[in-house]
C-alpha cells in the first residue's frame, strides 16, 4: 500500500488468495467510509469487504460496483 501524501496515488498491490494472478486496486479517499458504502449500495454496488483497519489508525474497504469492478476506499 502506497500513501497519497507520499505518491499522490493510493493503490494496494497483491495476491490472489487463491493463487491466481495477482491484482491491483486503487483506493479512493473519502470522508466517511460506513456512508460511501451506504451510498455504493443505493447505487447498486455492492460490499466486498465491510470496513476494516488493518494497523489500527486507517480505516479501509472495498466496493464493487454494479459491474463488479472493486474499488477500494479509506477514510480521510
Amino acid at each position: 500500500m502506497t500513501s497519497g501524501d507520499e505518491t499522490g496515488v493510493v493503490v494496494g498491490v497483491g495476491a490472489s488468495a487463491d493463487g491466481g494472478p495477482g491484482h491491483v486496486t486503487g483506493y479512493i479517499t473519502v470522508p466517511n467510509v460506513d456512508a460511501a458504502l451506504a451510498r455504493a449500495t443505493e447505487l447498486g454496488g455492492s460490499t466486498i469487504v465491510p470496513k476494516f483497519s488493518p494497523d489500527g489508525s486507517a480505516q479501509l474497504a472495498l466496493v464493487a460496483d454494479p459491474e463488479g469492478h472493486i474499488i477500494g476506499l479509506t477514510e480521510a
